[in-house]
């Protein structure tokens, strides 16, 4: 049976990368910094990934049989269990989004280019791994 809601979220999360990755492209500082209407699209766009990166986090954990914690930190860093060292490397993209969507007052530049530098390439594989233990028929999301 396919779990719609996990194959929405992978789906989502799979267009915002590229979205993320189309608008992110050669963005400067300045030009971050000069452009309101750009800023806003690349901050809400790291926003959406995380979020989603935790709907994807719950989907996993619901799947084992486990309780699904409260914070965005700990949703992502639970699935250690199921997925493996991906969530010890996707648990501090929840700090970015905190920061990003808490600290709005403040340019958060080094965000963006951490997201872009290497945050992409850890919610593909996470994405990659999950997408695996959410529709591999035989798996219970129990990491052996």
């Amino acid at each position: 049976m396919i779990d719609h809601k996990a194959y929405s979220i992978l789906s989502f999360l799979k267009e915002e990368i590229e979205y993320f990755e189309a608008k992110a492209k050669d963005v400067t500082f300045e030009d971050f910094t000069s452009n309101k209407d750009l800023r806003k699209i690349l901050n809400s766009t790291l926003n959406e990934l995380v979020l989603a990166l935790v709907d994807l986090a719950g989907e996993c954990l619901r799947k084992g049989g486990r309780r699904v914690p409260t914070t965005y930190r700990e949703i992502i860093l639970t699935t250690g269990e199921i997925l493996g060292d991906i969530a010890i490397k996707a648990g501090p993209l929840a700090k970015l989004r905190n920061e990003t969507i808490h600290e709005y007052m403040n340019l958060n530049w080094k965000n963006i280019q951490y997201l872009r530098a290497k945050g992409l390439g850890i919610i593909r594989e996470y994405v990659d791994i999950a997408e695996n233990i959410l529709f591999t028929p035989d798996n219970t999301g129990k990491k052996s």
